[in-house]
Formats: C-alpha cells, sequence, structure tokens
C-alpha cells in the first residue's frame, strides 16, 4: 500500500472509508496506515482531524500522538515547543507569552502561521490569544511530556506572563501551583479570589479563597481577611450554611469585640437560609452578651411585642439623624442583632419576627443612622400591612413611603430595594396582586442589579409575586419560574428558599396532574425543616398537603391534616395574622365541607358555616369571595338550590373583582354543574378553556380542591 503517491481526492476516500470501517477491519493495516501516511501531510492532516473527534482512535492502533509526531516534523524548527507550551497552558493565551515560555527567539508571527495553517491552532477567546485547535490534541501533546518538563513550562509559564504585566492571576496561580510553587500560588489565588468578587463571580471567588487557605499558611491578618473574604463570596453567592461556618471561622480568630458580631453574621446567614435550630441556637449567645433576651413561647413574645408597640406608639417615628462614626459600636451591634432576628424569623416565627422588629425600629430611631432607620422603616411597613385592616394597609402605605423618601436621599440600594419590597408586601396583604406583583419585580430588579448578599431578600420578593400570580390564576407561568429558583435554592443549601417553593407554590404540581410529586415536594421540604413549634413554614405545609388530598379526592385524609393540627395552629398565634387567618379557616370549610355526606353531617355544615362568618368579619378583598363560595357550598349541601346558585354567581363576581381568576373559573364550572343547561354547559365549558390555557391538565379535580363539597 503506497499510500504516501496519493492524490487529495484518493485520500480523501481512504479518510472516508476508515470512518466507516469497523476497528477489526482496520486493525491489520494500522502499522501501514502509519508509515506511508508520514510522507502525504495531508493525508496526515486528515487522520489527525479524524482521530481528533473519533470515539474510535483509542481502541484503534491509529494514535493521536503518533499522528501528530509525525505531522510536526513537516513544520518549522520550534513547533514542537510551542505546541507544548500551549498544551500545558491549558487556555487561550497570549502567543508572545507562550513563544517566549517555548524558550523560543525572534518573531513568533512565522510559527504561528504555520501551525495555524496546519490546524494546530485557532483563535482563542477574546483578545489577542491562541489555543489548541481541540481539547484532544491538547491532552495527547500533555501526556507525551515528562513530568519535569511539565512543571518547568508551569513555571516558565508564569514568569513571561508576570514579565510581560499581564493582570491574569487565575493563570499565574494554575502556573505557579503547577511549578509547585505553592507559597506564590497561594497570593494569586487570592488576587484571582478578589478579582472574581469584583466581578461579580461569587462561587468563583469563594473557590479561589479556599484554595488560598489550602496551600499555604496565612499570618494571623492576612488568615483573618482571607476567611473573611471566603465569607462575604458565599454570602453573596447565596449559600447561607457555608457563609455562616465560615463567619464562625473568623470569629475565632479575632478580639472578643469584633468575634461578637461574626458570630451574629453567622447566625443571621442561619437563620435566613432555614436552618432554623443553628441559627437561634447561635442567635441566643449573641443576644445574652448585648443584654437581650429570647422570648421562650409564643406568649411571651406577644406580651413583649404588645409592649414594644405601645412604646413605638408613644415616641413617634421621629429621629435625630447621626452618622455610623458617632454611635457605639456596641451599639450597632445590638441593633443589627435585632434585624437578624427580625429577617430570619420574620417568614417564620410571626409573632417572635414582629417582636424583634419592634425592637430593631426602636433601636434603629435611637441611633439615627439613616441607612438601618430606612430599613426598620422598610420591615415596619411590611409588618403594619401584616395586621390587616384599611387602617393598617394605610399607615403602612405612609410608612413606606417615608422609607422611600429616606433611602433615595440616602442613596443606598440596598434600602431603596426594601422600600420598594415592602409596598409589594402591603399590597399583597391587601389583596392587590396586581400591583404587589409589580412592585416585588421591580424591588428584586433593584436588589439583583445593585446590591449583593441579598438571597433572602430576592427570596421574599420572588415568594411574594409569585404567590401574587397564583392568586390571579397565572399558573402557567409560575409553573414556568419555580422550578429554576428551586433547583438554585437546592443547589445552594437554601432550606428556606426551597421550603417556599416545594410548599406555599405546591399548586404548580397539581397543575401538571402530578398529586405524587406535589406530595414529595412537601414531604422532602420538612425532612430538612424543624420539627419542633409550629412555624409559618408548618402551616404551609399542612394547607399544602390538605390540598393535595382534596384534588385526589381524599377527603377524610386532607380532614385529618387540618383537624390534627388546628390547636397548634391556635396555640401558635399565626392565626392573628389575618391574611393566615382568612386563608387556614377556608382551608378548614373545604375539608369539613368535602367530609360532610353531602350535608348529612350537621356539625361539619356548622363549622364550616362558622368559619365563614369569621372569614367575611376580615376587612380584606379576598375575604367577602372566600366567605361567599363556603356558604354557597353549605346550601348546596342543605338542598337550597336557588339559594346556592344565586351564591356561587355572587362568589364568581367577586372573585373578578379580587382578580383571582383561578377561583373565579372554579366558582363558575360549580355554577354550570348546578344549572344542567345550556348556560350551565357554556360555563364548564369557558372554565375548562380558562383552566387549560393555564396548562391545568385536570380542571374537575382543579374544581373539586377549590371548591369540594358538590
Amino acid at each position: 500500500m503506497l499510500v504516501g503517491a496519493l492524490s487529495k481526492t484518493e485520500s480523501y476516500a481512504l479518510v472516508r472509508d476508515l470512518l466507516g470501517s469497523s476497528i477489526s477491519a482496520i486493525e491489520p493495516f494500522t502499522e501501514t496506515i502509519m508509515r506511508e501516511a508520514r510522507g502525504n501531510p495531508f493525508l496526515l492532516e486528515q487522520l489527525a482531524r479524524y482521530a481528533a473527534t473519533s470515539d474510535q482512535t483509542a481502541t484503534t492502533g491509529i494514535t493521536l500522538a503518533v499522528m501528530l509526531d509525525a505531522r510536526l516534523r513537516h513544520l518549522p524548527k520550534g513547533a514542537r515547543q510551542f505546541v507544548d507550551a500551549l498544551a500545558i497552558a491549558g487556555r487561550p493565551i497570549n502567543p508572545e507569552v507562550v513563544y517566549q515560555a517555548a524558550e523560543l527567539s525572534g518573531d513568533e508571527l512565522p510559527l504561528v502561521g504555520s501551525l495555524r495553517a496546519a490546524q494546530f491552532l485557532r483563535t482563542g477567546g477574546a483578545g489577542h490569544t491562541l489555543e489548541l485547535y481541540h481539547d484532544r490534541i491538547r491532552e495527547a501533546l500533555a501526556s507525551q511530556l515528562d513530568p519535569k518538563k511539565v512543571t518547568q513550562i508551569h513555571r516558565r509559564l508564569a514568569q513571561a506572563i508576570e514579565s510581560r504585566g499581564i493582570d491574569d492571576p487565575e493563570a499565574l496561580f494554575e502556573h505557579y501551583l503547577g511549578a509547585g510553587e505553592r507559597v506564590r500560588a497561594a497570593t494569586h489565588a487570592a488576587t484571582a479570589a478578589k478579582k472574581a468578587a469584583s466581578a461579580l463571580a461569587f462561587d468563583r471567588a469563594a473557590a479561589f479563597y479556599r484554595r488560598a487557605l489550602e496551600l499555604a499558611p496565612a499570618r494571623d491578618a492576612e488568615l483573618v481577611d482571607l476567611k473573611r473574604g471566603l465569607a462575604e463570596a458565599l454570602v453573596n453567592a447565596g449559600r447561607p450554611a457555608e457563609a455562616a461556618a465560615a463567619y464562625l471561622d473568623v470569629a475565632q480568630l479575632t478580639s472578643a469585640r469584633h468575634s461578637l458580631d461574626f458570630k451574629r453574621r453567622a447566625a443571621q446567614q442561619l437563620l435566613m437560609g432555614g436552618h432554623i435550630n443553628e441559627g437561634l441556637e447561635l442567635i441566643r449567645s449573641v443576644l445574652a452578651a448585648v443584654g437581650l433576651t429570647y422570648p421562650a413561647g409564643p406568649r411571651r413574645a406577644l406580651l413583649s411585642l404588645l409592649l414594644k408597640r405601645l412604646q413605638i406608639r408613644l415616641r413617634g417615628l421621629n429621629y435625630v439623624e447621626r452618622d455610623e462614626s458617632q454611635i457605639p459600636e456596641f451599639d450597632l451591634v445590638r441593633l443589627d442583632t435585632c434585624f437578624a432576628v427580625a429577617a430570619g424569623l420574620g417568614a417564620v416565627d410571626l409573632i417572635r419576627g414582629a417582636d424583634f422588629q419592634s425592637r430593631h425600629l426602636l433601636l434603629a430611631l435611637r441611633a439615627g443612622e439613616p441607612y438601618r432607620v430606612a430599613r426598620a422603616m422598610a420591615f415596619e411597613a411590611a409588618w403594619t400591612a401584616a395586621r390587616g385592616g384599611r387602617s393598617g394597609v394605610e399607615r403602612a402605605a405612609q410608612i413606606a413611603r417615608r422609607a422611600e423618601e429616606l433611602s433615595q436621599r440616602v442613596g443606598h440600594p440596598h434600602a431603596i430595594g426594601l422600600s420598594i419590597w415592602s409596598r409589594g408586601v402591603g399590597a399583597y396583604l391587601s389583596g392587590n396582586w396586581p400591583q404587589a406583583a409589580d412592585l416585588c419585580e421591580r424591588a428584586s430588579e433593584v436588589l439583583r442589579d445593585r446590591c449583593t448578599g441579598v438571597t433572602w431578600e430576592l427570596t421574599i420578593a420572588n415568594r411574594y409575586k409569585l404567590s401574587s400570580l397564583l392568586h390571579m390564576g397565572q399558573l402557567a407561568e409560575v409553573s414556568r419560574r419555580v422550578p429554576a429558583l428551586l433547583s438554585a435554592a437546592l443547589e445552594q443549601g437554601n432550606l428556606f428558599g426551597a421550603m417556599e417553593m416545594r410548599t406555599r407554590l405546591n399548586l404548580i404540581w397539581l397543575a401538571a396532574a402530578d398529586p405524587d410529586k406535589a406530595r414529595a415536594e412537601v414531604i422532602e421540604a420538612l425532612k430538612s425543616w424543624p420539627h419542633e413549634g409550629f412555624h409559618l413554614q408548618h402551616y404551609v405545609s399542612l394547607h399544602a398537603l390538605a390540598q393535595i388530598e382534596l384534588y385526589t379526592g381524599d377527603t377524610e385524609v386532607a380532614w385529618k391534616h387540618v383537624e390534627s393540627q388546628w390547636q397548634e395552629l391556635e396555640d401558635s398565634m399565626l392565626l392573628r395574622t389575618p391574611a393566615v387567618r382568612v386563608e387556614a379557616m377556608q382551608l378548614r370549610a373545604r375539608a369539613a365541607l368535602a367530609t360532610s355526606g353531602g350535608g348529612r353531617d350537621g356539625s361539619k355544615l356548622r363549622l364550616a358555616e362558622k368559619m365563614a362568618r369569621k372569614i367575611g368579619k376580615v376587612d380584606m378583598s379576598w375575604s367577602k369571595p372566600f366567605a361567599t363560595l363556603v356558604l354557597a357550598t353549605v346550601a348546596h349541601q342543605r338542598g337550597e338550590t336557588a339559594q346556592s346558585t344565586a351564591l356561587l354567581s355572587e362568589a364568581a363576581q367577586w372573585f373578578d373583582r379580587a382578580e383571582m381568576r383561578l377561583h373565579a373559573a372554579a366558582a363558575r364550572r360549580r355554577l354550570g354543574e348546578k344549572l344542567r343547561d345550556e348556560r350551565g354547559s357554556q360555563l364548564v365549558g369557558q372554565a375548562d378553556a380558562w383552566m387549560t390555557e393555564q396548562k391545568i391538565k385536570n380542571p374537575e379535580a382543579m374544581t373539586r380542591m377549590l371548591a369540594p363539597g358538590f
């Protein structure tokens, strides 16, 4: 076989035949093909390209390394040294650096041109950089090099980068590490970490900080800086448990005065990330150190809250503005500790969260530092809205406007984001879903684009925005967003964020007609949540599980879920919050009506009616439609057909006014089923069509969940 005499057309045909041949067919001719191909540079190029991309190469005798050796003999002097250095560089790199590291002199352009023409090189990333044509070429070349030579090339690459003043600490870290110079590698890892953090690449920054800490012992001050940098990078990357551990490491290396603040930061990360037990254990020690107490139970927390609310009412919201430098550090630690508990428990244990928010506000007003006052007022606006009633909503709006004016004057992005966020929370709690969704989206933009370390704030903003969309019936949009948010929360170890997605927004899996998945998500969420006490998350999980059983028709299980935990819910004081009270009583009424035996169990009918009356007394936009739908079901089960029909029609209209499209569709579907005429069929068809538009696969089961008992 005289391969070297083949024309280009014949060479192409041979490569094509090789690609189509089995390994056993090629094997006997391997040595002959390679020996003869050395005289045909074009065929060598084709075979090398085949070898670089074919999975068969490793198992045939045609090795990429042999081909590359043969081809490099036909290229100018220095080609081998150049590509070896480029293989060790492992990334797009300045060709002048490679030329120097290869210990070549003169003009590198002719050699680069020859290698590019031979398809060994290609243009790299941004700027004047090169890299090898294919990763397999790089791997094949690197695998042939002696370890000592690899070490030498790494050192020369690092020296060439430094001598040319190129700002590339990542490359310097890699090459000094490859050269075995751990101390220099650690120095450049720390520089790379700071550079990555300034570019908002926080996970990458954390990885470099860890490498810097692993590689070389650091002096005390340097060690504190590195560990603090790691902690802050992890906070900004949204990894609360890891950040807390890093802050505790810093706390062990600093004075008692500074140690306390790092412990406070660690506790804040744990609480905000849903690691409640660990966070509470740590924050209790911090509270004791700053002379503050943690209420032992909900009733003591309520008493403390009422006293603090009285103090706020008596003193008002006025303050004397002072610069942070004028305030004792101890006072700032006390203030920020109260904020940590207020935020960390604010969406978990509502009474304790409100108690510490009241303390936070009082201390912020006393200190007078503008950013902290704006932050405290934003939280105060949200808590005021949570108390419900028109007067509460109006006062919340006033406080939120004041917080926004102050934050804009101070120009602090976090305070600005929180002030918009607090208005969104207020809109949600008053039942203005479109405004809530819009404000929470605006707050998210400010927090995401202008702040760092705000994973908790973004989680809350997403929670209220998506919950608003859910109330409006926009399940298709919510279903689109939740999986990515849940995946991110799980990957980051953010238990709070994962819990919110899995329980509060659990309806998306029922929309997909997958109750088993819905149930599994709640159970997984509860596994990682504390079992002690009865948090808001326990209630939301209860709500989700009961709805799943109503959806599947396992109504007795739904009833047991609700009744077995109702006393705990009452004892937790969560029902003092109007939004929770309305939702929980409506769930209890639904479970009672679903298991009343079509009205045969009079006690459950009376319970449902009692819940409806109580719901109707709550001054919220969504109270009236919920109460009316329950009363319509009660009337149906008592055989009061005309009354039930009228109330269903009224409930649908109230839901429309409250912009709760899903509930309106369910009420109209029930109305259509009762009418049993042409108009009734139209109502059922329209409701089903609307639900199908929102990606609800089983409108009948969804209606059974939202309006059971018919």
